[in-house]
């Protein structure tokens, strides 16, 4: 049974560039902390986009949080300890204050269109939602996104970050955990997301995905644009279902 509909953010409820938004932080972040440790800017900028790279591989073995194994390389790399209060409150600060002021023109981060109708579709069913962003940015830099989205006052029961999160896109582990958060299994969830490579578990655990970027993966259990989500969410239901039972046939026929 559908008990909860997962969106991906950037590029599905979000329309951003987010190579520039990257760009951005990762610039003015590693100046930051390139001035408070008194390191070499460009030094720091490799630093820290190095560590960036560390946390976006799928596959690697950790039980600490995304936010340790960041916080970690850079200290490693760059000589900057994060965990240290004054220097975390200052990148908080910088994400909070300073971050949702550099949505220029080249940015050009605002809602997707249809992504408030999407949410309605789905909320309006009684079904849950949640916000499975890749876990890439900390709590701070996620919520300075979901606000040029308009999606701060959406009740979402979980949003993932790198401080709630051990794994990214598409470790199967993410997706698990994050299920189990929720209390759901991966059978009772939609995933809505734009990536044919993140928004997938790799290996398939079983989580159906609607597809709202460009083609149509072979995977998806609906294709469309992300203005179609809402007026096709009945369409979409039925295929939920059909697959499903189609997948039990298939684990039945296994046995």
């Amino acid at each position: 049974m559908l008990k909860a509909v997962v969106f991906d953010m950037d590029q599905t409820l979000l329309d951003i560039n987010l190579s520039a938004f990257i760009a951005v932080l990762a610039k003015e972040e590693s100046a930051l902390l390139a001035d408070i440790g008194r390191r070499n800017p460009l030094s720091m900028f490799a630093a820290y986009t190095a560590a960036l790279l560390d946390v976006n591989r799928a596959e690697r073995d950790n039980t600490c949080t995304n936010r340790e194994l960041f916080d970690a390389a850079i200290e490693r790399r760059g000589g900057v300890v994060l965990s240290d209060p004054v220097i975390a409150d200052a990148l908080t600060y910088y994400e909070r204050e300073i971050l949702p002021g550099r949505n220029d023109a080249i940015i050009d981060a605002h809602p997707m269109k249809g992504a408030a109708k999407a949410i309605e579709a789905v909320l309006s069913r009684g079904l849950r939602i949640a916000l499975l962003t890749n876990p890439s940015f900390g709590a701070a830099c996620i919520e300075c996104r979901m606000g040029w989205g308009q999606l701060l006052d959406v009740p979402f029961e979980l949003v993932t970050t790198m401080e709630n999160t051990r794994r990214v896109k598409p470790n199967p582990e993410y997706y698990t955990d994050a299920l189990d958060e929720l209390g759901l299994k991966p059978s009772e969830v939609l995933m809505v997301g734009n990536d044919r490579q993140r928004d997938f578990p790799t290996p398939d655990i079983g989580l159906q995905t609607a597809f709202v970027g460009r083609g149509t993966p072979v995977r998806a259990t609906w294709c469309g644009r992300m203005d179609q989500f809402a007026e096709s969410f009945d369409e979409i239901e039925q295929r939920f279902y059909k697959r499903a039972e189609r997948n039990l046939i298939d684990l039945v026929q296994e046995v």
